[in-house]
């Protein structure tokens, strides 16, 4: 396992691939994440559930970014922004991937109207959907909602 300083690099190089210039607060790490916080310091000997907002899983390959740290990052993340229909969006939280070329290979931050829904991996041609199952259904709830509002 690599030492907190080299994986702590890993995640300002992966924030920096996705154009995150500045990291609005410290890392943090915890049960095999790393966390984004603005707390000063994380009482001892007190249980902490979360310590903020989870920005990257540690995995057996690598970094993952997490949908809802790329979210919070939001207007920050400037890179690797993969824009989608609103059709695009529904395949893809259906668990559809997408064939799409010339998109960067590896993880990108999916968007809809220039907002971050999530994260999505890239791997040959193929766009898949990596948000978290309850929130591609809340997504999806929304989506649907939309589409009956619109006359």
């Amino acid at each position: 396992m690599p030492s907190y300083a080299d994986l702590s690099e890993e995640v300002r190089r992966m924030l920096g691939e996705f154009g995150v210039e500045e990291i609005p607060g410290r890392l943090v790490f915890r049960h095999e994440a790393f966390w984004l916080t603005t707390a000063p310091e994380i009482p001892e000997k007190v249980r902490v559930h979360a310590v903020g907002v989870r920005l990257a899983r540690v995995q057996p390959h690598g970094l993952k970014p997490t949908s809802f740290g790329l979210m919070v990052l939001g207007e920050l993340v400037r890179k690797r922004r993969v824009e989608v229909s609103r059709e695009e969006l529904k395949e893809l939280l259906l668990g559809r991937a997408l064939r799409k070329s010339g998109l960067p290979e590896g993880y990108v931050a999916l968007c809809l109207d220039g907002e971050v829904l999530g994260c999505g991996e890239v791997r040959g041609e193929f766009l898949r959907c990596q948000i978290p199952l309850g929130r591609r259904q809340e997504l999806l709830i929304a989506l649907a909602h939309e589409d009956k509002l619109v006359l």
